[in-house]
């Protein structure tokens, strides 16, 4: 049920999920979360069928074993021998997709041996969390991910924004001078600051101002 509901959350998709898929599973939500032993074993019939090789089915099967939350992955990473950076990756993916500690899977992407992929998803995982301003600017300034989707760029300025004003300003102007992020950034970083009245705000956005009718460049 806790599986379903961190799914539901997630726009009916989980990491796992995606991984299960790019193995060449079919339909992974009807196979995870297995609900007894024998769609527990079905799940892993599929894994070991599916198209990734020996190490990264081991590393499905950890990732799973990581649910007991109960350290039996780890004598299955010491007999599989699975790299420490294969076992740190799928720590990070479970805790995202558990919602468990995310700030640890912060800590564990941030390391320059793991991949950079499923961005978007990584940060719709972490705006779920109880301090996700916070969390999304570590993760975005430790692991540096690329981000090319748009409403990631949008969650990066907002959470900019609520860290320092003209830091968000600043990242809006990295974008060349009348695009269409330009202009998306600028319209919702204004419209963030005076939605929310913030008084503390208010000599940062007269500067900005200040700053837009002499620069126009902006």
């Amino acid at each position: 049920d806790e599986i379903e509901a961190r799914r539901a959350q997630m726009s009916d998709l989980l990491i796992f999920d995606i991984l299960l898929s790019s193995g060449g599973v079919r339909q992974p939500d009807t196979l995870w979360p297995p609900t007894d032993i024998a769609s527990f074993h079905h799940l892993l019939d599929a894994i070991q069928g599916s198209s990734y090789d020996a190490l990264k089915k081991d590393c499905l099967v950890y990732f799973l074993l990581k649910w007991h939350q109960d350290g039996r992955e780890e004598k299955f990473k010491e007999a599989r021998c699975i790299p420490p950076q294969f076992a740190a990756l799928s720590d990070a993916y479970w805790h995202l997709d558990s919602g468990i500690d995310i700030a640890r899977a912060i800590s564990l992407l941030s390391d320059v041996r793991l991949n950079r992929d499923y961005t978007s998803k990584i940060i719709q995982a972490i705006s779920l969390s109880d301090t996700p301003t916070a969390l999304i600017l570590r993760y975005l300034r430790t692991a540096r991910p690329m981000l090319t989707e748009p409403d990631d760029i949008d969650i990066y300025a907002l959470a900019l924004a609520q860290s320092s004003l003209m830091e968000a300003w600043q990242y809006q102007r990295t974008f060349p001078e009348n695009s269409e992020t330009r202009t998306r950034l600028v319209r919702k970083i204004l419209e963030w600051c005076l939605a929310r009245e913030c008084p503390h705000r208010v000599p940062e956005l007269r500067l900005i101002i200040a700053q837009q009718n002499l620069d126009p460049n902006l």
